[in-house]
């Protein structure tokens, strides 16, 4: 407790320094764009990665949907600065396939089922602290290092088959990438008027995900099984912002983000109570926004 007070003492001793400067002490952004994103994973026969190597697959394609971003940055100095940003992208849109085989190398197909995917929402949460360490009249650059959090909570669906009344099919997965993260950002200022930003992010991520197949009475409910595993993740984004006034800019922006994991362990829990443990061979998942909001400096 004592150290959260002296942190928070140290904030605002910057905060009031940078405020008799004249230099904008907080940057508040808010946007709306469009967002979407695939998903994979599949596990093997056993916990070796054998009988087969890929036993069962799950595709997610094309998920997509209007996108919320809020940001805020704190400058503690001129050149030290605090940032963190939250976004959610609602899916409209989307399909999977749940494939099963019997041989190695995706042979022998036991089992193969197009689903849709419309429903469920992609998470984001970071929080970093940062250092100009480039300082220019047109050009800044930073060094960063703090947390990152992504989730996604997905459905698998079948609407051509659904009864109402009736128990239909309604999986649940949900995901949690957790892990630090470190990057470099530089702005440019082309203009009086045009500033161009480009950010790069690295994280080492620890994967979590819980799944409920709702319809195999064989499983457990509300959690069928979980698995995780290690794996990083890494982002890249372009920004384009407009000075209109000296405290308000317009900006558009558009983000490409890639993670997976190396393999890890899946745990299925049967109704029986008993637990069968075998290979995570990994998860992928790549997206991409595009965002337009505005600005303000305090």
């Amino acid at each position: 407790m004592k150290f959260f007070l002296l942190k928070v003492i140290f904030l605002f001793s910057f905060i009031a320094v940078n405020a008799q400067h004249g230099s904008p002490v907080m940057e508040v952004a808010l946007s709306g764009g469009y967002e979407t994103a695939d998903l994979r994973w599949s596990i093997a026969g056993n916990g070796n990665g054998q009988s087969p190597n890929i036993l069962s697959e799950v595709k997610w394609r094309v998920l997509c949907g209007p996108l919320a971003d809020a940001r805020i940055r704190f400058n503690l100095s001129r050149r030290l600065f605090i940032r963190g940003g939250v976004s959610k992208c609602f899916i409209k849109a989307g399909n999977a396939t749940d494939i099963d085989y019997a041989g190695d190398d995706r042979g022998l197909p036991t089992y193969q089922a197009q689903l849709d995917a419309d429903e469920g929402h992609l998470l984001a949460f970071w929080l970093y602290e940062g250092y100009n360490f480039l300082q220019r009249s047109r050009m800044r650059m930073a060094v960063f290092a703090g947390y990152a959090e992504n989730r996604e909570f997905l459905f698998l669906l079948n609407h051509a088959e659904y009864i109402p009344g009736q128990r239909n099919l309604r999986c649940t997965y949900n995901t949690s990438w957790k892990g630090v993260l470190a990057g470099l950002s530089s702005l440019y200022r082309v203009t009086s008027w045009l500033d161009i930003t480009a950010e790069l992010q690295y994280s080492q991520m620890n994967y979590n995900a819980s799944a409920d197949w709702n319809l195999i009475d064989a499983f457990q409910h509300p959690v069928s099984f979980k698995q995780q595993a290690r794996g990083f993740d890494l982002k890249t984004s372009l920004t384009c912002a407009f000075q209109l006034k000296s405290y308000l800019s317009l900006f558009t922006s558009g983000t490409y983000r890639h993670a997976e994991t190396g393999t890890g362990t899946d745990e299925l829990f049967l109704e029986s109570g008993a637990v069968q443990t075998t290979q995570f061979n990994g998860a992928f998942t790549h997206g991409k926004k595009i965002a337009i909001g505005a600005l303000v400096q305090f």
